[in-house]
């Protein structure tokens, strides 16, 4: 399937405003760059450690924030300087904090070494989010009730993320999963599901046959293969990114390939979570799923052009600036 020639990506920003609840995680990011990623037993040198605010949910949280949408964060951090820069971080991107609770354990924290191609590795310790428990969620489930979509990740302790699924799901909330890092998680986590947002890597585990995402998603035989997969998981709408070469949204059996928006990336570190962080809003605020990804992967690719994940987000007026008037053209 082809999209059409014309699509006003402005005009789909401009109806964002719907209510958005993410569970899960806040880290803070020891981030440093270096020539080349060191390979095992490899030392490198690198740049001075910069500390920003980071963790996938956290990230989602603040990028659906950005583009007016209102969010509510459950989560947990420390009681120390950590804590305090993602709090400051969430707060000031609009982000409610009311279910964002205080750990006796340090906040998460996350290495992230990027090179100069913009790649990076990431090494977390989860510290205060392992606090986001099922106890935690059960505390905190009018915030997931309230909201139209709530946005998982899997930083967190399973048990609450699948709390949280059926919670939102009892309560008519579209549940959105980021199936990031990837972890086994129970059938009943995926039939909850209404949308899986996974990248070519996180989906060849849990796909059955050996499916191969990369090589199938070069052809529409290959898309159907795919789409027949996630079906047999319990999913019938998902997105699968691509990294630079863009996404594949599966609804329904249809498969559509949504082209990436070609920019001079400097740190790709956070992206996903902007991806992510904009579906969610999009679709709290009633835009279909195919809409939902062509503003993403517009958003996404204006956080591969500064450093960090969080630092890097552009709200909606900045957005706006560069698509109000604009005509976005798709290969077909």
């Amino acid at each position: 399937m082809s999209l059409p020639q014309e699509f006003r990506l402005d005009r789909v920003l401009e109806h964002i405003h719907g209510r958005v609840t993410v569970v899960g995680s806040a880290n803070a990011d020891l981030t440093l760059h270096t020539t080349i990623l060191p390979r095992p037993g490899q030392t490198v040198l690198g740049t001075p450690v910069r500390v920003l605010p980071g963790g996938k949910s956290s990230n989602q949280a603040v990028q659906a924030a950005l583009l007016g949408a209102k969010v509510r964060f459950v989560g947990a951090v420390g009681k120390d300087h950590y804590g305090d820069l993602l709090r400051s971080s969430m707060k000031k991107a609009g982000v409610l904090l009311s279910d964002c609770v205080y750990s006796s354990q340090e906040t998460g924290t996350a290495v992230v070494v990027v090179d100069d191609n913009a790649e990076n590795t990431i090494v977390i310790s989860p510290g205060a989010n392992n606090d986001v428990t099922e106890a935690m969620v059960d505390e905190h489930a009018d915030a997931v009730r309230q909201a139209n979509v709530l946005g998982l990740c899997l930083e967190t302790p399973v048990s609450g993320a699948l709390a949280a699924a059926r919670v939102a799901s009892a309560s008519g909330t579209l549940v959105l999963l980021n199936l990031s890092p990837y972890r086994n998680v129970p059938a009943e986590f995926l039939r909850l599901t209404d949308v899986l947002i996974v990248n070519e890597s996180e989906l060849a585990d849990p796909l059955p046959g050996r499916i191969d995402p990369t090589t199938a998603a070069h052809d529409a035989s290959g898309q159907s293969l795919l789409a027949g997969g996630l079906s047999k998981l319990g999913i019938e709408r998902a997105v699968v990114t691509f990294g630079a070469r863009g996404s594949l949204v599966i609804e329904e059996g249809i498969t559509t390939v949504v082209p990436a928006h070609q920019t001079a990336a400097v740190d790709t570190t956070g992206c996903g979570d902007a991806f992510f962080g904009t579906v969610l809003a999009a679709m709290a605020s009633g835009v279909l799923l195919l809409d939902a990804c062509r503003l993403a992967i517009r958003v996404s690719s204006i956080a591969a052009t500064g450093h960090g994940a969080q630092a890097s987000y552009a709200d909606r007026s900045a957005i706006l600036a560069q698509l109000e008037s604009s005509v976005i053209s798709w290969d077909s």
